[in-house]
């Protein structure tokens, strides 16, 4: 079999973008047939020849494939292919085209990563603060975060949401954010919505020590963060995958160019349509993880391992690393995992994240028998107890807000 376009990684340079792919057939003849098809339908090339096609397009802007690796036990392979970054603008909706355009409408293929050259990233904006940024805003050093959301999610006042942040503030909450469903109902227009939790938590003294992340999802996004910072927000938030990345990447660079330097809390609502499937879509560490931080989030949110949301431990270990590993000149973010947190899982989520993470509840603070500050309050006193070396069924013998959470949720891991 002839492969004019296979090379080995060391000859491509740094003018490349190298994506790797997990890609499993039972019905397609050859394999490596398949993977040499993906490589030309995604840059210089088809199924079929073509006038123009020539060797000299080809090797300029054809895509070089520097990998493959047959998988044991499985008629599948891993393949990495290298796509030419004169393609291609730094821009990610263009590069998401190029390396999971119509090679992910095939069964059996799964985006597994993508590797940024340099080149690339310096043009890419990453978060606007990240995990150093916001430590520094918030002095919070050596814990993780606490992360509260807001309950109920729809259908109430912002005289109701104030109120319910205020109590997460007062228990010692760090972030506090809208549900991804809440962004600018009749009810609760957004801008109300952050006069009335701000002016409360000013009031309290809360205001320099607690983020309100102010969901601002819709359209025009650049707008719509300069109307929630003229009604006073401190942090905001997006669902990054339902705008969509060029939405997202546009409002980054918008804020960037008019030093507009917020917090950013990204949601990740839909994305289980890419990651959920073994088989096919983009993997969890890089949808969730690395491609929600170079688009700018400082605070990406990311499922727990606990089932529900089909996330397992080892995806959610590697999409951490994705978070806080160094990236040249992309910061690190605070991955922020929530759905289903509460005291009792905190001693487990910090040993196997450790301090530079987020935790964020919402039934586990607002649904705390003892009401939503000590259900923040049991949180904070499980992350104290952890970084002290104590077991949480020993601290809560000194925290009753503690022992409330665990007597009612129990312990995960423990």
């Amino acid at each position: 079999m002839k492969f004019e376009t296979m090379r080995v990684a060391e000859s491509i340079g740094d003018d490349y973008l190298v994506a790797t792919y997990y890609m499993k057939s039972d019905v397609e003849p050859d394999l490596y047939d398949w993977v040499k098809l993906v490589a030309a339908d995604q840059t210089a090339g088809t199924w079929t020849h073509v006038e123009g096609e020539t060797p000299e397009v080809v090797e300029k802007y054809g895509a070089k494939v520097i990998g493959i690796y047959p998988m044991a036990g499985e008629r599948a392979v891993v393949a990495r292919i290298a796509f030419p970054t004169r393609n291609f603008p730094a821009y990610l909706p263009m590069i998401m085209s190029t390396v999971a355009g119509n090679v992910l409408g095939q069964d059996g293929i799964r985006l597994v990563d993508i590797d940024f050259p340099e080149s690339v990233l310096k043009e890419l904006p990453g978060p606007m603060m990240g995990i150093d940024g916001i430590r520094k805003l918030l002095n919070v050093y050596n814990r993780p975060l606490v992360g509260a959301i807001l309950k109920p999610c729809i259908g109430v006042t912002p005289d109701v949401s104030a109120a319910g942040a205020l109590k997460a503030a007062m228990g010692g909450a760090d972030v506090i954010k809208d549900d991804e469903l809440q962004s600018y109902p009749e009810y609760s227009p957004m801008e109300k919505r952050v006069r009335a939790v701000m002016d409360l938590l000013r009031a309290n003294g809360k205001d320099k020590a607690c983020l309100y992340a102010v969901n601002i999802t819709g359209e025009n996004l650049f707008d719509r963060a300069r109307r929630a910072i003229d009604a006073g927000a401190n942090s905001l938030m997006v669902n990054y995958q339902s705008m969509g990345w060029g939405a997202v990447e546009d409002f980054i660079r918008a804020m960037k160019r008019e030093n507009l330097i917020y917090p950013i809390f990204g949601h990740c609502a839909g994305m289980g349509a890419y990651y959920r499937s073994a088989a096919n879509g983009i993997a969890t560490a890089l949808s969730c993880g690395k491609l929600a931080r170079i688009v700018g989030m400082d605070m990406p949110l990311v499922y727990p391992d606990s089932g529900r949301f089909g996330i397992s431990t080892n995806e959610l270990v590697e999409t951490h690393a994705q978070c806080i590993a160094p990236m040249k000149n992309i910061k690190s973010c605070f991955m922020t995992v929530a759905g289903g947190v509460h005291a009792g899982a905190i001693e487990y989520l910090m040993n196997l994240l450790g301090n530079d993470c987020m935790l964020m509840a919402g039934g586990g603070i607002y649904g705390h028998p003892m009401g939503a500050e000590a259900g923040a309050k049991s949180i904070l006193d499980a992350m104290e107890a952890y970084g002290k070396g104590q077991k949480v069924q020993d601290a809560a013998l000194n925290s009753p807000e503690l022992a409330a959470a665990v007597e009612k949720w129990g312990t995960h891991g423990g």
